[in-house]
């Protein structure tokens, strides 16, 4: 069971604008998504999993991609350097409702009842009206070469 309201892009950038790392969530229907940390250093980490809302959002971490990002000719390139398993299953509890950003703009907020620390992240989240695309930003991502030492 999922709560369809969830569905779609997440985002702290529009709470905290001008910061030097962004946390986006997204949760497609399906139950599938993935959160995307980065931050000015041109680092970056996805990590993959599936949710479900059977009261509290479920949220089953099965792999974390992480990698260097850079801006050529306008459009992001992610490298991705580390491709790991992972199993993790937070459970938060959350609210969405009626919000403002800093500029006093109205939104809608997605507030967890704690941050999410292990993967770099708080606990307050924008829903972004308009997002550009609703794809994990390191799939099709150069990937190292697994015959070549780390």
């Amino acid at each position: 069971m999922t709560d369809e309201r969830l569905t779609g892009l997440w985002s702290d950038e529009i709470l905290h604008p001008g910061s030097t790392e962004t946390v986006d969530l997204v949760f497609r229907r399906g139950g599938s998504g993935w959160l995307y940390w980065s931050s000015w250093s041109t680092e970056f980490a996805v990590s993959r999993f599936t949710w479900a809302t059977p009261g509290e959002l479920v949220l089953k971490f099965h792999r974390t991609l992480e990698g260097t990002w850079s801006i050529d000719n306008g459009v992001t390139r992610h490298d991705v350097e580390s491709d790991e398993q992972e199993e993790s299953v937070v459970e938060v509890g959350y609210e969405i409702a009626p919000g403002e950003d800093p500029y006093g703009t109205p939104v809608t907020l997605l507030s967890l009842d704690r941050p999410l620390t292990e993967h770099l992240a708080g606990s307050r989240f924008a829903w972004v009206e308009k997002p550009v695309s609703l794809s994990d930003p390191s799939a099709g991502a150069p990937r190292p070469d697994p015959s070549s030492p780390r």
